[in-house]
């Protein structure tokens, strides 16, 4: 498709800018919405979108403090916007609010470790295995033992285990290339790496470029909705790095 610029200028948009809503697949008259609603960036506007949100309901995000990184992590735990926005007053995260609304309590796991990291002092721990027992705060016993019996205690170990998944599945969830805060979101869905494999494949999404969508926060289906209207892999791994520079 050929850019034209005509519409964005009648649009009362430069050229130069005009030229980047195009790239981001933003029509003039949507590139003008998000620009009136104080959204200046193509790409931060489709990571609006991205999360549920409009130009006409992003000005409650921005009275609230809700940045779009945020409202993509609610968007995950499928909660709208005036729900994410109440549990949020009551200081709740996503994942704290989706445990509450599933029955469980939100921060009940015991720390088995405290004991121990009491024992060596507190403190940042020089020794690596105190080091990667101190990144593993809360994770359960046999999660932790695990990585130590696999002599995998780097920072990237402490990562995994910090979020209770063992070993194993954490080397799974890097072969789809997901980080470690990715599948945990969801893992807290009651979701594996096959399960999150198949639902991609399924949606026929090459398996190249799951993580960089799969890492911006769409679902398999708003990602095939999202190629089918030109979007690349290149520009859902530029979401994805918005959401760890916000």
């Amino acid at each position: 498709m050929t850019f034209d610029p005509n519409p964005y200028l009648a649009a009362g948009i430069p050229q130069d800018e005009a030229r980047r809503w195009w790239r981001w697949r933003l029509s003039a008259e949507q590139a003008r919405a998000w620009r009136r609603a104080g959204v200046t960036d193509p790409a931060l506007a489709v990571q609006w979108a991205t999360a549920g949100i409009t130009p006409e309901t992003v000005g409650a995000c921005h009275v609230a403090g809700l940045s779009a990184a945020e409202a993509l992590l609610w968007h995950e735990y499928e909660f709208e916007l005036d729900d994410a926005l109440t549990y949020r007053k009551q200081s709740l995260t996503p994942d704290q609010a989706f445990d509450l609304v599933h029955g469980r309590e939100p921060g009940s796991r015991d720390d088995p470790f405290g004991s121990l990291m009491a024992f060596t002092g507190g403190g940042e721990p020089q020794d690596p295995t105190q080091r990667f027992l101190a990144r593993a705060g809360r994770a359960d016993a046999l999660v932790v033992y695990g990585y130590i019996k696999e002599s995998w205690t780097d920072d990237e170990a402490g990562a995994w285990a910090g979020h209770n998944i063992d070993a194993a599945t954490a080397r799974m969830w890097k072969e789809l290339g997901l980080r470690p805060s990715e599948a945990a979101r969801h893992v807290r869905r009651g979701l594996g790496p096959m399960a999150v494999a198949r639902a991609w494949w399924q949606a026929g999404i090459p398996f190249e470029e799951t993580a960089s969508w799969a890492g911006a926060g769409l679902t398999p289906a708003e990602a095939a909705g999202e190629r089918a209207r030109g979007v690349t892999a290149e520009q859902a791994e530029a979401l994805r790095a918005l959401r760890f520079d916000s």
